[in-house]
């Protein structure tokens, strides 16, 4: 007996959501010249489900996927002054856009030539405590500052952690700052990434989201 054409469509969506990956993300920074390079990344087939670019906004390109099938993640690259994040997420939310994680700190222990924000932990404690503790407390999973794989990280993040927590704790009360991920940066051979994870793992007791860098790629798993 031929099987009925009528059941193939429904058999491939299962094939493709078989396929897809909670743990593939996409790095994906736009310029003018790439718009149809970009589109490649949510053909049908793609195993990609999220996807951010060191931005609070999405990406124009994408604007018309849902985040139940491209998740963007608002990322809040470095330094500011005021709530200008956390209003642009909020603005977000309230129009619709189901925002579940955010980013915080692109590198704040490197420097500026090769990429990093730049910024110390009292600072960065008190953006946080502005900008993304709020959002915690609307329910957006956040994720920790995403450190350089050098020596300086572990040490930066614990002294951003005692800022944070010395900001909203009280007299009375001692509150530890919170956060629902850890993300760490490597660049380097697996040996050492295992490595750069052990050391993580027993400053946090979280599953970590580790980019793995590559020039050679964007994405991240």
């Amino acid at each position: 007996m031929r099987p009925s054409l009528t059941l193939l469509p429904s058999v491939l969506t299962i094939a493709f959501a078989q396929t897809r990956s909670a743990k593939r993300g996409l790095l994906s920074v736009a310029t003018k010249h790439n718009d149809q390079d970009d589109g490649i990344w949510v053909r049908d087939g793609s195993d990609l489900t999220w996807y951010y670019s060191y931005e609070v906004t999405p990406l124009p390109v994408y604007n018309d996927k849902p985040q139940t099938d491209f998740e963007f993640v608002p990322m809040l690259w470095g330094p500011i002054d005021d709530t200008s994040f956390l209003d642009t997420v909020t603005k977000l939310v309230d129009g619709g856009r189901d925002i579940q994680h955010v980013l915080s700190f692109n590198e704040p222990d490197g420097t500026q030539s090769t990429g990093g924000s730049n910024i110390d932990p009292q600072t960065a404690a008190n953006v946080w405590v502005k900008n993304i503790d709020p959002l915690r407390e609307k329910g957006i999973k956040v994720g920790l500052p995403a450190c350089t794989g050098a020596p300086t990280g572990i040490p930066w993040l614990q002294q951003f952690l005692a800022e944070c927590s010395a900001l909203i704790s009280t007299d009375s009360e001692v509150r530890n700052c919170s956060y629902d991920f850890v993300t760490i940066h490597w660049y380097g051979n697996f040996e050492g990434l295992a490595s750069h994870l052990g050391e993580y793992s027993a400053a946090y007791v979280v599953i970590p989201f580790a980019r793995l860098c590559d020039p050679n790629t964007r994405n991240l798993e």
